[in-house]
């Protein structure tokens, strides 16, 4: 190449969107979780712009993952005691499926894999213990081919009165 196809000026005149005085801003924003409100101030050429990061929902919910796992209650004891007298897994399955309906707020549930890997509940497992606690009226289960299984919390295993 000659020297003149390497002069910066040059190469400016054969490409006009290129810039060859381009500076790097000065103010750059510093990063900061969206859950915890802040406030910051830009100037931009005398023009100042205030900035507040608001909690979100979004965040709210990042914010819990963070912490953990949780179980919200209350949960009737005869509930808790009719799903631990079944075979197998099937009280880690019921509380998966009372967490799970607690989370979304929805009263049909699929039981994510994650859950289930962090219970130490196997692919097998799950089926026989939806079985067992669809037998005991605790859940309503559908199943449709080729998809997951949604579960429920039975409406007639809530009202059963407590011990």
């Amino acid at each position: 190449m000659s020297q003149a196809n390497t002069d910066p000026a040059t190469f400016a005149a054969m490409r006009p969107w290129c810039s060859t005085d381009a500076t790097v801003g000065s103010q750059q924003r510093e990063p900061v979780s969206s859950n915890n409100e802040s406030y910051k101030e830009i100037s931009l050429d005398n023009i100042w712009i205030n900035e507040k990061e608001v909690e979100t929902r979004a965040s709210r919910s990042a914010k819990n993952r963070r912490h953990g796992r949780f179980l919200k209650g209350p949960i009737p004891m005869v509930l808790i005691s009719a799903a631990a007298k079944l075979p197998g897994q099937s009280l880690a399955l019921y509380l998966a499926v009372h967490h799970q309906t607690a989370l979304t707020g929805k009263p049909m549930v699929t039981l994510p894999s994650g859950l289930l890997d962090e219970m130490g509940i196997g692919r097998d497992a799950k089926a026989r213990g939806l079985r067992h606690l669809e037998n005991a009226g605790l859940v309503v289960v559908e199943r449709l081919r080729g998809r997951s299984a949604r579960v429920g919390l039975s409406v007639a295993a809530a009202s059963r009165p407590s011990l």
